[in-house]
Order: structure tokens, then C-alpha cells, then sequence
């Protein structure tokens, strides 16, 4: 691969460096909820590490008093204030303890930037008793009974007595008639991009200990779950077929979908233990033999109309937009000088598939150069569909002084409501550029700042300076890639028990070029199918690499099968984006532009991370 370095290409390694200059002081905390905790609550081990810019590592406690439920699960978020860039990037464990007794877990590390960064000690309390504390936000999909005791049954429930067993009745007929799972949808039809709300239920009448045994994984949708944050609500008083129940919500979320077609909704499956009192004859139910019975009860699927979107009236500039907006355009400084960097902010306005808008297409003048663009979201994902605004951030510069024009911008999506497209116009901006001194300027990219008068010192005839100094660059990161990539090598390949979703990963995988088809591709004019090919190469070659069936490989198995060979967090988390914008790019309209050159980049980036090292 040939190697063309330009001074845009130089700045922009100088940003790499300089990055960690405008991010936060790194910390590591753990957090423990609920604490104290009852013998049947389930508890969140949360680890956090807060403006981290080289996480290799996060290590738990010591967890052997208690089972792992689900974990390790990693999320992460960002912001950034007057310049100053906060992220955080968290690893948590959902646990269930195996006896009362209060429990010393020790101190959580974390490797950050080659130093080691340890947590408090932490400590749990587990009462002898059914609840110690507050309910666990983040135990929804873990349990449907995180914020209440199946088997207390509240005073204005106590008519319920099916649960008392009588002579010559029938266990199974009783479970038929008394408990049942069932998944509710809003709507059967409906628009790519337009929402579709699930709600799986669990009615009964009947006390039992229930687990969440098969979590439904919505092919074909992108997901925002509903039921974490809402446990309280889990729990209501329902009428079904003439009949009071108990009705639990197991799991809520709103579907987008991203094709169209006959899309089925997954079954979700419980497995209950279910406790019947045998009838003594007395008016004190409860007090007879115990008869337990062990039921999986399981929802059954819907089906889902998927509209495509049609191609009447579609605009040249749809990029996916399903919903309503507003678009509204402001400049940060109407007057600057070419030292300095101008900023246009792009307000999106309004509720449908926020979370997959993209940045939009802007044409800006000959002589003004624009950077990397930063989106904001400040968005409500409770409300259906999400609603709220998302900023882009686009910085700006040019180094010739005058009165200028911002680009227009057009934005267009589609109205379900009407069956439409709109169009959206963002009028031109004026604003003027001063001479500027030539001294140190500060260009925002990246949310970095790189020196343009520096740049400008070198670009005459120092040319051979120059290229030493890239040479020093380059060498640098390569070597740093190298360490990267052996120690992934290191890893040891395993051998797992799902074999739906699992393979053996085979310790002589090597692929020279894993993505040759996709390359052949990006070199045509008319290669329609470049996003059907990589998307298929990268999972040939994520599943190969970590050892997973590719017909099974979700982001869930697949972030798992990472932590456990030890993948840095953020090489984790960018091949996962990196599959979730090919899977979106999948179902729009296709264009041969410079979007499919940069995915392309970023998938080779991936995959020389990711490779195994010939010994």
C-alpha cells in the first residue's frame, strides 16, 4: 500500500499525538446497587473508568460469593464542555448472592495508559431477607422481578388464591389457565425507520420465581430498549379474557426497522418455579404441603409488515430520515480572523429515528476548508418514536480574509403520518474573515487543536525535515500497532458451550486480506453491492477470529467473545459501530461517494487490530 503524506495528512497526525491534551483527569471508580441488599435482589457491580484515552484492561473483584447473572456488560458515553471532553466507559455485572452475611470484595483495577489504576475496597451487605434496598435500574432484562417479590403477594392481590391446589385439580391445567407469556405490539405495519413498540408481558395468578431464559434479539431492527430505568412500572393490575391478573413487563423496547419485508418479533421464553399449596381443608391458605413446579413459558412471535419507502417524490438528499423535523443553522462567530476556525451549528429538531441520523451533505466554497464534525444529541428515548434535537458541529477556516456565505443546506426525511418526503432548507449565513497575524492559531478538529501557524512555518522548503519527521511519526505508531496486535495474539483460543452461536476459534487463523472482494469492489464505478460485500467479509472474519458461527454472531456474543480474549474496550466498541453503520448503510439508497472509501478504511484499520500474528 503506497503512502501519500500531505500537510492535511501531517496535521492530522500531529492531532492524534496531541489528543489527551483536551480530555478530563482519568479516574477509576466501582459502584455497588442496591447496598445493603436482600438474599433475592440482584446486584450491580458497575466499573467506571472516566476519561481514559488507553483503557487495555478492566478487572473485577472478587465475585466467588455470588452468582454472575449476566456480565461483563460495557457502555460508554461522551461529552464536551468549553472544550474539555468527558467520556466515561463502564463495565458492569448484574450478580445474584449465594448466601446472606456481609462480604469483602476487595479493590477493582484497571490498566489506563500503561499504569494501573485501583478502585475503594468494596463491600457488600446481604440481609436475610427478601429486599435490603432500592430496586436495580439496570436488572430489568435480567429479571422481570427486580423491583418486587413474586412470591409477597399484596393486600389488594390476596383474592388470588389459584395458587392453593384442591382436590382433583390438574397442575398443568391450573398453570394453562393462571399464567401465561405473551408479546404485545402497538402495530403489525409500518414504514422503514418508523417505530414498532414491543412489549413481552408475563399475566399470572400464581406465585413463582421466574428467570429470563431467552431474550429476543430483533434481526432486522435497530433497538432502543424501554424497560431499564422503570422498574416500579414492571408491575400493574391487568385484565385478559374477563380476568385479573398480576402482568409483569419483562422487556419494552421500540423497533426501528431497517428493511423491508415480513419481519418476525422473537418468542421470549421464562422459565418459572411455580409453588401450589395443597388444600387442608382449613380457611388458612399457605399452611398445607408445599408442591413445586417447574414451567417455561414461552411468548409467541408476531409478525411485522415492513413498508419500503417509496421512491416517488424521494429527494436527491434523503439519507434516511423517517419522522418530523425542523432544521435550524448558526454560526458560533459571525467574524473571525484567518487565524482562527469558524463553527456552523446544525440544529435537527424533532422526534422519529434520531438516533441514525447522519451528517449532512455540504458543498462549502473553493478556499474554505471544513474539519471533522462532532454531533451532540439531546435526545428522549423513552418517548415514541425519540424525540429531541441533534447538533452538528462543523468547524471551518479559510485563509483568505473577505465576506463569505455559508453553503445552503437541504435536509429531507420521510413523514409516515402523511406518506411523504419534506424538504428543509437551512439559509445561507453571512460572515466575515479578517487578515490574521500569521502567529499560533487554534483550528478545532476532532475536538483537538492543531497549530496552523506551525504547519505554515514548515511548508516552504524544508520538505526533507518534513518527511523525517513523519518518518519518526509513522514509525512510532506502527510499532505501537504491533505491540497491539501481539498481544491479541497471545490470546489464547476457546472452545464454548453454545453451539448455535459459538465455534472453536482455531490458533493457526491467519487471513492475509479478509477483505479482497470488498476491495475488488471499491476499485469498480458500478459496484452496487459494496456494503452487502463488506458486511459479510467482516463477519467472516470477526467470526473466524473469535470463534463464533457467523450465522449466530449478534453484538452481544460478539462483545462477550472479545472482553474474553482481551480486546482493548475501544477496539471492542469501534468494531461494533463500525458493523451497526454497514448494517444501516445497507438499507439506504446506495452512492458511490467518499463515505464508502472511509468505511472501507476503518474496516482494514479493524482488522489489522484485530488479526492474530503469525508466530
Amino acid at each position: 500500500m503506497e503512502l501519500f503524506f500531505t500537510k492535511r495528512s501531517l496535521s492530522c497526525l500531529l492531532l492524534f499525538l496531541m489528543a489527551s491534551a483536551s480530555y478530563a483527569q482519568t479516574s477509576f471508580t466501582a459502584n455497588v446497587t442496591p447496598n445493603p441488599a436482600g438474599k433475592e435482589d440482584y446486584i450491580t457491580v458497575k466499573l467506571t473508568v472516566n476519561n481514559g484515552t488507553d483503557i487495555k484492561q478492566i478487572n473485577p473483584p472478587a465475585l466467588n460469593d455470588f452468582n454472575i447473572v449476566s456480565g461483563p456488560n460495557q457502555e460508554s458515553e461522551m461529552s464536551t464542555m468549553n472544550g474539555i471532553t468527558k467520556q466515561a466507559v463502564s463495565v458492569s455485572y448484574i450478580l445474584f448472592p449465594k448466601k446472606p452475611g456481609s462480604f469483602s470484595l476487595g479493590v477493582a483495577t484497571a490498566t489506563i495508559g500503561g499504569k494501573t489504576y485501583r478502585s475503594a475496597p468494596i463491600n457488600v451487605t446481604v440481609l436475610n431477607k427478601r429486599s435490603g434496598g432500592q430496586s436495580n435500574n439496570n436488572q430489568v432484562l435480567q429479571s422481570p422481578f427486580a423491583a418486587f417479590d413474586p412470591f409477597d403477594v399484596p393486600q389488594e392481590q390476596s383474592s388470588f388464591s389459584d395458587y392453593v391446589l384442591r382436590k382433583g385439580e390438574s397442575i398443568p391445567d391450573k398453570v394453562n389457565k393462571n399464567m401465561q407469556l405473551r408479546l404485545q405490539t402497538d402495530k403489525t405495519s409500518c414504514y422503514i425507520g418508523e417505530p414498532v413498540v414491543a412489549t413481552y408481558k408475563l399475566y399470572s395468578r400464581l406465585r413463582s420465581e421466574s428467570t429470563l431464559s431467552k431474550n429476543p434479539s430483533f434481526n432486522g431492527f435497530s433497538v432502543v430498549d424501554m424497560t431499564e430505568g422503570d422498574p416500579v412500572s414492571a408491575q400493574t393490575r391487568e385484565t385478559l379474557n374477563g380476568r385479573e391478573y398480576n402482568a409483569y413487563t419483562i422487556r419494552k423496547a421500540q423497533l426501528y426497522p431497517l428493511q423491508s419485508g415480513t419481519l418476525a418479533l422473537e418468542s421470549a421464553s421464562l422459565d418459572n418455579r411455580i409453588e401450589f399449596y395443597k388444600d387442608n381443608g382449613s380457611n388458612s391458605y399457605g399452611t398445607g404441603d408445599v408442591v413445586t413446579q417447574n414451567v417455561t413459558l414461552s411468548s409467541k412471535p408476531v409478525m411485522i409488515t415492513v413498508k419500503p419507502l417509496p421512491e416517488e417524490g424521494k429527494p436527491a438528499s434523503f439519507k434516511g430520515a423517517v419522522g418530523n423535523f425542523t432544521i435550524d443553522a448558526s454560526l458560533e462567530k459571525n467574524n473571525f480572523s484567518s487565524d482562527e476556525t469558524g463553527k456552523l451549528l446544525l440544529t435537527i429538531t424533532g422526534s422519529g429515528n434520531m438516533h441514525l441520523l447522519t451528517v449532512l451533505d455540504i458543498k462549502w466554497a473553493d478556499g474554505i476548508e471544513a474539519f471533522d464534525v462532532k454531533s451532540i444529541d439531546k435526545t428522549n428515548d423513552k418517548t415514541v418514536p425519540i424525540s429531541g434535537s441533534k447538533t452538528f458541529e462543523i468547524p471551518f477556516a479559510t485563509e483568505h480574509p473577505g465576506k463569505f456565505l455559508t453553503p445552503s443546506v437541504n435536509f429531507s426525511f420521510f413523514d409516515p403520518g402523511s406518506g411523504t418526503y419534506k424538504m428543509l432548507y437551512a439559509e445561507p449565513l453571512s460572515f466575515t474573515v479578517t487578515k490574521g497575524t500569521g502567529k499560533q492559531v487554534d483550528v478545532i478538529k476532532n475536538n483537538t487543536k492543531e497549530t496552523r501557524s506551525f504547519l505554515s512555518s514548515i511548508s516552504g522548503n524544508i520538505w526533507p525535515g518534513i518527511l523525517l519527521l513523519v518518518g519518526v511519526i509513522i514509525s512510532g505508531l506502527i510499532f505501537w500497532m504491533s505491540k497491539e496486535r501481539r498481544k491479541v495474539s497471545l490470546i489464547e483460543p476457546e472452545t464454548f458451550v453454545d453451539s448455535n452461536t459459538i465455534a472453536s476459534a482455531s490458533p493457526d487463523f491467519i487471513l492475509q486480506n479478509p477483505l479482497t472482494k470488498t476491495e475488488e469492489c471499491l476499485a469498480k464505478t458500478d459496484c452496487v453491492e459494496f456494503y452487502s460485500i463488506l458486511n459479510g467479509e467482516m463477519r467472516e472474519f470477526l467470526s473466524k477470529r473469535f470463534g463464533l458461527v457467523k450465522e449466530g454472531m449478534n453484538h452481544k456474543n460478539l462483545s462477550a467473545a472479545m472482553d474474553r480474549a482481551g480486546v482493548d474496550i475501544r477496539a471492542s466498541m469501534h468494531a461494533q459501530d463500525l458493523l451497526r453503520d454497514i448494517e444501516w448503510q445497507l438499507y439506504t439508497p446506495f452512492e458511490q461517494n467518499e463515505e464508502v472509501h472511509r468505511m472501507y478504511a476503518r474496516a482494514q484499520t479493524i482488522v489489522q487490530q484485530m488479526s492474530i500474528q503469525p508466530s
